[in-house]
């Protein structure tokens, strides 16, 4: 046997896009914002439909969205796209408790987990291609995260590996601190990326306004 194919059998699987589950929350009150994040209009299209529609441009497997405060309204901005809603009754707890809601739902065969807050939506085909390829990639990495001029953004790409971790969080805890520790151990793959929009937060209406103007300069 070759050197090369040695190294070819030796290196990581590739995702198939189709076990990768996108898990988007969508459970906050958005008191700041004043109104549902999930239904605000980018562009003509609401931040949710633009995740599921994004999700599944690249062939996704089912998203799960974690509704709470809102589930209503956030069930209604999807429009036409599937996907599976589950509502985190304890939402005002706070997010941790919500993305253990939503990864109860996610099927016990998924490779990843593309874990996608619903008020970051604008990020497209182009960031999440980059982020499966770095976690096939980096045979050490157990998540991937975009980042933009140094800065980590949205969405975190959760491998199997990392997965047991992110489930064993304490509601309580964040899980700011357990992709800090991923990167400190250097299982965090860094993908440095142009759009951005990665580093969107949108929690405000001054926030909206501008992220709606780049959305529709996007057009």
């Amino acid at each position: 046997m070759s050197s090369e194919e040695e190294s070819l059998e030796d290196g990581p699987d590739p995702l198939n896009p189709d076990e990768v589950y996108p898990l988007v929350l969508a459970a906050g009150a958005s008191s700041r914002m004043g109104s549902p994040k999930a239904a605000l209009d980018f562009g003509g299209q609401t931040a949710l439909a633009r995740i599921l529609e994004t999700c599944s441009d690249l062939g996704l497997g089912d998203p799960v969205v974690v509704t709470g405060a809102h589930p209503d309204e956030t069930r209604q901005a999807a429009g036409t796209c599937p996907a599976r809603f589950v509502r985190n009754a304890a939402w005002e707890a706070g997010r941790t408790g919500s993305l253990l809601r939503g990864l109860r739902a996610i099927p016990g065969d998924a490779v990843a987990v593309l874990l996608w807050p619903v008020d970051a939506c604008l990020p497209g085909l182009e960031v999440l291609t980059e982020l499966v390829a770095a976690l096939t990639s980096a045979p050490k990495a157990q998540a991937a995260v975009p980042c933009h001029e140094g800065r980590r953004g949205h969405p975190l790409l959760i491998g199997a590996d990392a997965l047991p971790r992110f489930m064993d969080l304490d509601p309580e805890a964040s899980a700011r601190d357990l992709v800090r520790a991923l990167a400190e151990e250097g299982r965090l793959a860094h993908v440095e990326v142009s759009d951005p929009s990665v580093l969107m937060n949108c929690n405000t209406p001054s926030d909206y306004r501008r992220w709606d103007r780049q959305a529709r300069l996007r057009r």
